[in-house]
Order: structure tokens, then sequence, then C-alpha cells
């Protein structure tokens, strides 16, 4: 009987990666869009709300791009996202801004049209909360309407 179920297990085994990879895309595409910054946090301290102000970020399939209160980019990535992971592990490489040509870590979370995104600078581990330490950046993000 426990052979069984075993055998059954592992044939089952392909259709569940299938069906997780398939949940990936699904979760992930949800990023898509125009977001405003609610909240930002860097290096263990709150930014004011005036600090956040009509910033935007706009995330399309593979890019994550942050823009200022005038409109102007201050930094851009391709991105790629881990989902299977909870919360997700991101992987940015920025193309625009400060860390152009560096890799940054960071861990997402998205619940309906909020989505919270904390990052650390190049070449430093991925934060584990959502709260900064030296060296990291945390957004909340509202769906623009």
């Amino acid at each position: 009987m426990v052979r069984v179920m075993f055998a059954a297990a592992l044939l089952a085994l392909p259709g569940l990666v299938r069906a997780d990879d398939d949940k990936s895309k699904a979760d992930t595409s949800k990023l898509v869009g125009t977001w405003n910054v609610t909240a930002c946090e860097k290096d263990g301290k709150a930014l004011t709300s005036e600090d956040c102000k009509d910033k935007q970020v706009k995330i399309t399939s593979d890019t994550i791009t942050c823009y200022d209160k005038n409109g102007k980019v201050e930094m851009a990535c391709k991105y790629t996202v881990d989902s299977t992971k909870n919360p997700w592990r991101v992987t940015m490489t920025c193309t625009e801004g400060e860390h152009k040509g560096k890799k940054c870590a960071a861990i997402m979370q998205l619940d309906g049209d909020t989505l919270r995104c904390c990052h650390s600078k190049p070449d430093k581990d991925a934060p584990t909360e959502f709260k900064t330490k030296a060296d990291q950046c945390c957004v909340t993000l509202r769906r623009a309407k």
C-alpha cells in the first residue's frame, strides 16, 4: 500500500510542477501596471509622506522603472521573480540609475492592489522582512486607478 501511494505521488509530481509554473506566471502577471508609492523606508528610517508623494513605479513583464515626483527615471531594472518562496524573491539587474549594471536582491508581497517591495543595495543579501536595515530600501505601492 505504501509503495502504491509513493508511486502515485511520484507520478503526480510533473503535474504539480507544471501547476506551480502556471501559478507563478499568473501571480507575477498581476505585478504589471502602474503603481503609486504610498510609503517608503530607507536604512531603517521611514521617509516622510512628502518624500514619497507623486512617485510612481511602472512594471512590465520584465522591467521595473521607478520615477521621481517630476516623472524622471530614478532607477530601471530587468527583473525575475521566484514566486515559489514566501515572500517572493526578486533579482533585479539595474539598467539605469545609481546602480546601473549591478544586481540587487529583493523580496515582494502582493495583496490585492497593494504591493510591498524591499531591496538591498548591490551585492548585499536580500532583506528577510519588510523593514529596512542599513543598505536597504522598502516601498509600499498602491495600484494606480
